[in-house]
Order: structure tokens, then sequence, then C-alpha cells
């Protein structure tokens, strides 16, 4: 079993304390944009997200002028993170390759980011490669060992409402992970440090396209996927955020979507295959679902896209939060910065837009 740093650094710190014998007790003050947990929240929802960020090298060749670069971008994705006071994270396309002139990871640049932001925030595993050295690159890489890295698939929680109790991940394909291209999930099990009760969270970035090869790749590393997290899985609410890189549009079916639900997971909007309205056996309403109406990919475009005037009210999306087990979700969200006209304001954070969720645990 492979360790995280924040496992091993909490492993350390709880040794030190067990030689203490009547030294008082510390605790860090919070940081101002995260809620600390009390016994006053202790039946607050968990807040949880996914966010396909788009990689770093992707921007090198933008598909218009409002694509800008990750160092314009990832600022304001960090921000939008911190903003939605989110417990744990899916993040997609969060590369481990090193960022131009510098010796930092994107998704360690972007964890950077987001702490210097007021969060309190750590990776479930911070691996870059699965490599028997712990260099800077991947052509440094000197050997296959499995550190539970995951590519660009990666987990972010805040510390000081989660505890990391153990956490992997899964190749989802064969294909070589020096190009960018391997498909990975990364999974955690998380402690609440109000509530005491656990649960799993996982992520993943299945294979892009719309054709009849694609989706039946995409469908076969949906299922990989399902089975390894039934092989950790002892019983504990699932949660799932990713990219399932299919919509209810598709016209070879939402094959990914149905897969999941075969396996019994729950879309709280019930947004299944070609749905104009979030049904009455949904978990959520209209009324605890925010910018539904939107296709959750956008391309960089002047504004968000809806099928509204073809009679969907409940958008396509290709961003799912996904529920197994004793888990309710409470209200869902599409983080987006519209102006009066309803165009996007500012920096684009990203081609896809944030999805958020409150769920509890039951």
């Amino acid at each position: 079993m492979t360790f995280s740093r924040a496992r091993l650094v909490r492993a350390l710190v709880a040794a030190f304390a067990a030689t203490l014998v009547s030294a008082p007790a510390w605790v860090p003050a919070p940081a101002a944009a995260v809620d600390t947990p009390t016994a006053a929240t202790a039946d607050a929802a968990l807040r949880v997200g996914t966010f396909n960020v788009r990689c770093a090298n992707c921007s090198k060749n933008p598909v218009n002028s409002r694509e800008k670069s990750w160092s314009v971008r990832g600022p304001v994705v960090a921000q939008s993170i911190v903003d939605e006071r989110l417990d744990v994270i899916g993040l997609q396309e969060a590369s481990p390759g090193l960022l131009s002139g510098t010796k930092i990871a994107q998704f360690e640049n972007l964890l950077d980011l987001v702490n210097e932001r007021g969060g309190s925030y750590d990776v479930t595993n911070d691996a870059r490669y699965n490599c028997t050295r712990t260099s800077s690159t991947f052509s440094s890489c000197g050997g296959y060992l499995n550190r539970g890295a995951s590519q660009d698939a990666r987990i972010f929680y805040n510390t000081q409402r989660l505890s990391l109790e153990d956490n992997g991940s899964l190749r989802l394909d064969g294909r070589s992970i020096g190009n960018g291209s391997a498909r990975y999930m990364a999974w955690a099990q998380f402690s609440d440090k109000v509530t005491g009760k656990q649960f799993i969270f996982a992520t993943a970035h299945f294979e892009p396209g719309v054709s009849k090869s694609k989706t039946s790749v995409r469908v076969k590393q949906v299922k990989k996927a399902i089975a390894e997290l039934n092989r950790v899985n002892d019983g504990l609410p699932i949660i799932w955020g990713s990219d399932l890189a299919s919509s209810k549009l598709t016209h070879v079916g939402n094959k990914a979507y149905d897969a999941f639900r075969a396996a019994g997971f729950t879309d709280p909007l019930g947004n299944t295959y070609k749905s104009k309205v979030i049904p009455t056996s949904a978990d959520l309403t209209p009324s605890t679902a925010v910018n539904e109406e939107y296709f959750t990919l956008n391309n960089f475009a002047s504004g968000p896209k809806d099928y509204v005037s073809r009679g969907y009210k409940l958008g396509a999306h290709l961003d799912y939060i996904l529920v197994k087990g004793n888990v309710r979700t409470t209200a869902w969200k599409e983080v987006m910065n519209l102006d009066s006209g309803g165009k996007f304001a500012g920096v684009i954070p990203s081609d896809h837009n944030m999805v958020v969720a409150s769920v509890a645990l039951a």
C-alpha cells in the first residue's frame, strides 16, 4: 500500500503527540475563507465538487482569445475552489507534468494557489508518477513502481473537515503515460472530523469522443473503475465526481452514465437520456439546483450553452456528481461567473464548468 505525504506527516505527528504528558492542546487557527467544523455544524452537509481544469499545455494552443494561459487561469480555478468552500473535489487534467520554466507540476501549483487564497487543502497522493525515482520528470522515471499516482486525476480535500484514511489509484487503459494520454482513476477514503462518518470519494477522466468505438472504450473504463470501488469499499457511501465525457444528448447514448446507474449509483438531478426536466423522483428540485439548464462544457465560448429553446430545462452535462449508499444530495450547482447579460465575465477558468453539490451522510 502506498502512503501520501499527508498520511506520513499525520503518522509522525501522532507519534510525537503520544510522547507528550501534560502539554496543552493546540489547534491551528482556521483559514479565513474556509469554515471550521464545530459542534454547531455537526449535521452540516459536506461540500463536494468535480472540475476538469484543462491541462496547462493545452492552453498553449488556445481555442480562441478567451482561453488564457494557465498562469492566468490557474488563480481563477483556485479561487473558485476556495469560494465554494469545498470539502473534497475531484480534478481532471490536473497534470503531473512540469509547468513551463518551472520545477513544479500543474496539480502542485494549483494546490499552492488554493492554499495561498485561504484554503487548508492537501492532495490525497502527491506522487507525480509511478516511478522508481522520485525525480521531477517522467523522462527520468527509472522504471515502474506503484506509488499510487493517478496521472491527471487528483483529489484535493479540506484538512480542517476531513481526515484521509486510505487512498489508491487504478490505471484504466494500457496506453503509455509518457505523453499524458493514459486514463486513471483516483479514490480516497475519508473520515468526517465533525460526525466521525466515513465515505469514499473517487474521480477519473474517461475517454472522450462520441464514436461507437470511443463509447465502447469509455464504458469499459467505467466498469473497471466500478469494479475497483467494489474491491476496496466495505459498505461505505460512495461519492463519484468526474468528467464522464458523455452526455444525455450523445447520439450513441449516455452509456457511461448508464453503467454507473446500473451499478447502483444515483444522479441527484435524474438527468437521464434526453430528459428535459428534473423528475419528481430525483433527490433535488429546481429550487435546490443552480444553473442546471446549462451544458457543463463551455469551450471558452462567450456564454454558456443551454437547450431551453429545444424544450430542455435540464442541461446536457459531461460532468457529474453521482452517489451510492447512505448519502443524500441536498443541493447542486454549476459554477459560472456571468454578467447581467448572461455572458461569461472575467477570465474563464476552464473549458468545463465546475460542478458542486452538498451531500449528507446518513
